[in-house]
């Protein structure tokens, strides 16, 4: 259609000429060179630009494009084929020789801003169709372009002057009103845009996209009476547009309203039964509502009906996943790697469903297959240094992060494991430059602030990892490993009590782990408190019987607390813990009758 549109007009500019000319161009020497020009001649909207302005303009059909005159006509067709072997500066050229000829002609000077607006230089096509609109003004293309070309360099105000002159001069143009309310919105003019949009649907009451549009703009304003009944409206006008539907719902759930989002979600699909994207949505919101096993019901009713499809096996999966079902959930992401071996998440999650399973080498298995350039890749790499480290595989799980590392870029959760695999070997160099490495990536990251810091302390430069663990509180201030090291270093060596009981007080606020424990009870022996001291201590040791420096804390609040015959047994299971500490061999010795 769109070629036969341009044929005909193309065709109604040549039956203009003057007859003393239409006779020798349709001579046998020209007719094949016109015939030729009768189909390129018009199209310059189909070579790829890559400008959207271009393309929305062109969008509705005009039916008074200026006559390109006789004596101008040669060059005019000669920048379209230019045009058409994308040599656009050349096209630029002969159009300029064809406007020279012809300067009154509004249509050459809108092609023109055409042209530039292809080559990319918006401040030329800005000039030549406001040339255009000089020649024409009521040259309703040349106002939409303008516009379009204005909006795109956020200039709203002429944007909005230009737009308004095109409905004013065609008030069918539907998408130049929905232009014109988004330009509105962008100087922050809501009413301009509630007003544009109800003026469109004034002119076309049936209108979907306006009616949608004013819908969704009310919902972002925050007018959600309005929207609801605009979502209503649409629902009632277009009721197999499942579009209002969804968003309706979608505006429920951001209420609250589950159950009205159900509602209408199940009405949507009762107008549009083989839309899946409202089930989807519909598991959503059960999901959401705490209807787990309606949602479970539904995917399973999906893959009954229709086996193929991918995402119901993928949400099955997760829903699993988070029921702790392991072996259905492994179940549904085995199916869907069946039919999509290379489902890049369905091997992710798969590979974290059988760790949890305890089947490790299926876990590795499922890690190892995802790709390099899969969004899942450091995640994977990630677990998989785990199993090997869990398997004893210090080296495999050293050598396979240096080398995914090498090529990728990965995030700073992988430079500071690599970093503590390394600190576990002595290799504290290495860890180090891992962690500078990491650190220029990611100046941010608290994370690698954190091991930084248990890397100086390593090193035995106690103020640059006190330092350093500031630093990662600063970056996260619920970092409860960064307060529970500084506490714990204070408490060490006795001093800033205060701060340190303050700080392991909000470390166990944000995460209840016995390590945090022990430091609370630790700080407190410290500040001499011994009867707080023995609840969290005594805590602290049931929760880790076998960390031989919690129950040797446990001993030393034991002792000072003259509990000598406790202190004696606890440092006695320490010291099977830790056969080879000095220190604490001497703690039991002194509680040791000779």
């Amino acid at each position: 259609m769109a070629f036969l549109r341009h044929f005909f007009l193309v065709y109604r500019r040549f039956s203009s000429l003057p007859s003393a000319l239409w006779g020798p161009l349709m001579s046998k020497r020209w007719l094949p060179f016109f015939l030729f020009i009768f189909i390129l001649v018009g199209c310059l909207s189909e070579y790829s630009s890559g400008q959207e302005v271009v393309e929305t303009a062109r969008e509705t059909t005009f039916q008074r494009p200026e006559p390109v005159s006789s004596e101008a006509l040669y060059h005019y067709a000669r920048a379209r084929l230019l045009a058409l072997d994308n040599r656009l500066s050349e096209a630029v050229e002969a159009l300029e020789e064809a406007i020279d000829i012809d300067p009154r002609s509004a249509y050459l000077r809108m092609i023109m801003g055409e042209l530039q607006l292809a080559r990319g230089k918006e401040k030329l096509a800005k000039r030549a169709l406001e040339d255009a609109l000089i020649q024409d003004p009521a040259y309703v293309e040349a106002h939409l372009l303008l516009g379009n070309l204005l909006l795109n360099s956020q200039a709203y105000e002429g944007a909005i002057e230009h737009l308004q002159q095109a409905v004013k001069l065609d008030p069918n143009l539907e998408n130049v009103y929905l232009q014109l309310a988004v330009a509105y919105v962008r100087i922050g003019d809501t009413d301009g845009a509630i007003g544009t949009l109800k003026d469109l649907l004034d002119q076309n009451p049936a209108s979907a996209s306006g009616q949608l549009a004013l819908a969704r703009l009310y919902r972002q304003l925050g007018l959600t009476a309005l929207s609801e009944e605009t979502y209503r409206e649409f629902i009632e006008k277009h009721p197999l547009q499942a579009q209002g539907y969804a968003e309706l719902a979608q505006l429920y759930q951001q209420l609250d309203k589950q159950q009205q989002a159900l509602q209408t979600l199940k009405l949507g699909m009762g107008a549009n039964p083989s839309d899946d994207g409202f089930r989807y949505q519909l598991v959503r919101v059960l999901v959401e509502l705490g209807y787990v096993d309606q949602a479970l019901e539904e995917l399973r009713n999906m893959v009954k009906e229709k086996p193929e499809r991918l995402e119901a096996h993928r949400l099955l999966g997760l829903l699993w996943m988070e029921k702790k079902a392991w072996t259905q959930a492994a179940q549904a992401f085995q199916r869907l790697l069946d039919m999509a071996p290379k489902h890049e998440q369905a091997l992710f999650y798969l590979g974290v469903v059988r760790e949890n399973q305890q089947q490790w080498s299926e876990a590795v298995s499922a890690f190892e297959k995802v790709r390099s350039d899969s969004d899942f890749f450091v995640d994977a790499t990630s677990h998989l240094g785990y199993l090997y480290y869990r398997e004893g595989q210090l080296d495999k799980a050293v050598g396979l992060l240096e080398d995914r590392l090498q090529k990728v870029e990965g995030r700073p959760q992988l430079y500071a494991f690599l970093a503590s695999l390394l600190l576990e070997r002595s290799q504290v160099d290495e860890a180090g430059n891992w962690l500078k490495k990491g650190l220029e990536l990611f100046p941010e990251s608290a994370e690698l602030y954190y091991h930084r810091g248990l890397l100086l302390e390593r090193r035995g430069d106690r103020n640059g990892a006190l330092a350093a663990m500031r630093r990662a509180m600063e970056l996260d201030d619920k970092h409860y490993e960064a307060m529970n090291f500084i506490a714990y270093s204070y408490a060490e060596q006795g001093e800033n009590l205060q701060e340190a009981l303050a700080l392991a007080r909000r470390a166990l606020e944000l995460n209840n782990q016995a390590h945090i424990v022990d430091t609370l009870g630790w700080v407190l022996f410290k500040m001499g408190r011994f009867d707080e001291a023995r609840g969290e201590l005594e805590a602290a040791a049931a929760m880790l019987p076998d960390d031989g420096l919690v129950l040797e804390h446990l001993g030393d609040l034991y002792f000072e607390m003259k509990l000598t015959d406790k202190a004696a047994a606890i440092y006695r299971r320490a010291l099977k813990l830790r056969p080879d500490d000095d220190k604490l061999r001497e703690k039991l010795q002194r509680l040791t009758p000779r």
